[in-house]
């Protein structure tokens, strides 16, 4: 943390890179020492915002009006659901949370400002994921781990929740693979290189560990996007071939009963029809409020309805304790109304259409294998946020961030080259 200190003092994308370093690791959740409890996330952030006034100079503005109306709309659009809320109480304490990450992830692309600056701002992503992939991994691969087990030690953990963990793990591999083969770090120092390639195998086993359905569609996922974006398809083709069936061998019987589980879908596996029933109790929650919907965490509703929201021959659910929206969606629906699906859908086709490469260009690889690295971490993500809710953790609205910060450099890039040619 000195060095971020010390050398973030006179550059805002490393006092950038400080916070968002801290905001995902959350030393003061996770360590035992001296920083237990401290609030490590405010002094990072406030420590980012004052170098971010006294050195405006080395900032600038994003010309980018979709991102600015995109990322406010959204922002005054949840306080207002908040403000309205069924739950007050309980909504405040997640709106405190989803504020703070919207606020601090909207002056990402107003800090990076050089393609040096991307680079390291992902591989401070990758480094601070790399904790609990490398923990959680390397469980998972000396034979730990189990549904259900949490692979982290950090109880109440946001990212300890087996599906939420494998679904970040396979998001990281293809920034793994752009850092391995085309970072300049990579370049400077091949043991990067091993690095990389030794947490992709750890995010493997992340997903064995956790033994989590989520993880498993989001990289079969993966390998279709890899295989479409490949140039030689068949080397791929036997490459992934070879690798399944190794993979085959590692994983254990528990491993295949649980994800023999996803072709049972509703008709006798609870925890697929859980989450169904809930999506059908939304609509109609929804419905009822329309504009803003019931606040965060307004999933306590459902407690003791969902029974109403059965088909005849599926499995019966009776729980009286409510059951969460298990679905980024649903969950932006539910908890901020149609309003607030439109922003978020907004921001996720914005974000992706920002990510679609434009012209191949060997010599400024971040521009296009950078690019599309960070499209299908996004893909990946979403994937996994199909089963679980993740709208308002920091992830999709870094890469948005950080994507506006891309579009920028390579805009000022081409305007540099006409000017010249002109």
């Amino acid at each position: 943390m000195l060095f971020f200190v010390i050398y973030g003092f006179k550059r805002p994308h490393v006092a950038l890179t400080f916070a968002v370093w801290v905001n995902l690791v959350k030393p003061q959740s996770t360590s035992l020492n001296f920083l237990s409890g401290m609030p490590l996330s405010l002094i990072s952030t406030l420590f980012f915002l004052l170098v971010f006034l006294i050195q405006n100079k080395k900032c600038k503005f994003p010309k980018n009006y979709y991102y600015h109306f995109l990322m406010i709309g959204f922002m005054v659009w949840i306080t207002i659901a908040d403000q309205n809320a069924q739950f007050p109480a309980l909504s405040a304490i997640k709106y405190d949370v989803a504020i703070k990450t919207l606020i601090f992830a909207y002056f990402i692309p107003f800090a990076l400002i050089k393609k040096d600056h991307i680079e390291f701002f992902i591989f401070i992503i990758v480094a601070a994921f790399s904790y609990f992939i490398l923990t959680a991994g390397l469980k998972s691969l000396l034979g730990g781990g189990g549904y259900g087990i949490n692979l982290v030690g950090s109880e109440g953990f946001m990212y300890a929740e087996g599906s939420t963990l494998s679904t970040i793990a396979i998001s990281i591999v293809p920034l793994l693979l752009y850092l391995r083969k085309y970072s300049s770090l990579a370049k400077e120092k091949p043991i990067i290189k091993h690095y990389c390639i030794f947490l992709i195998l750890c995010a493997l086993g992340v997903l064995i560990g956790t033994q989590a359905r989520t993880g498993l569609l989001a990289l079969l996922v993966f390998i279709i996007i890899q295989f479409f974006d490949s140039e030689k398809k068949l080397k791929y083709v036997i490459g992934s071939l070879v690798f399944g069936i190794l993979f085959l061998f590692i994983v254990n019987d528990a491993w295949f009963d649980r994800m023999s589980t996803i072709k049972e879908g509703n008709s006798s596996e609870v925890s697929a029809l859980g989450r169904i029933v809930v999506w059908r109790w939304t609509i109609d929650y929804v419905n009822e409020k329309p504009l803003f919907g019931g606040g965060f965490i307004s999933y306590v509703a459902n407690a003791g309805q969902l029974y109403k929201y059965q088909s005849d021959g599926e499995v019966a659910i009776d729980i009286d304790k409510p059951k969460a929206f298990h679905n980024i969606f649903f969950e932006v629906m539910g908890e901020t109304g149609y309003g607030g699906l439109f922003f978020f859908l907004a921001i996720i086709l914005h974000l992706f259409l920002l990510l679609k490469p434009r012209v191949e260009n060997i010599n400024k690889p971040l521009l296009f294998y950078g690019s599309k690295a960070l499209r299908t971490s996004l893909i990946v993500y979403c994937t996994g946020g199909l089963f679980i809710a993740i709208a308002f953790y920091p992830w999709i609205y870094y890469l948005y961030g950080c994507a506006v910060a891309l579009r920028k450099i390579e805009d000022v890039d081409s305007y540099s080259l006409d000017k010249t040619k002109t």
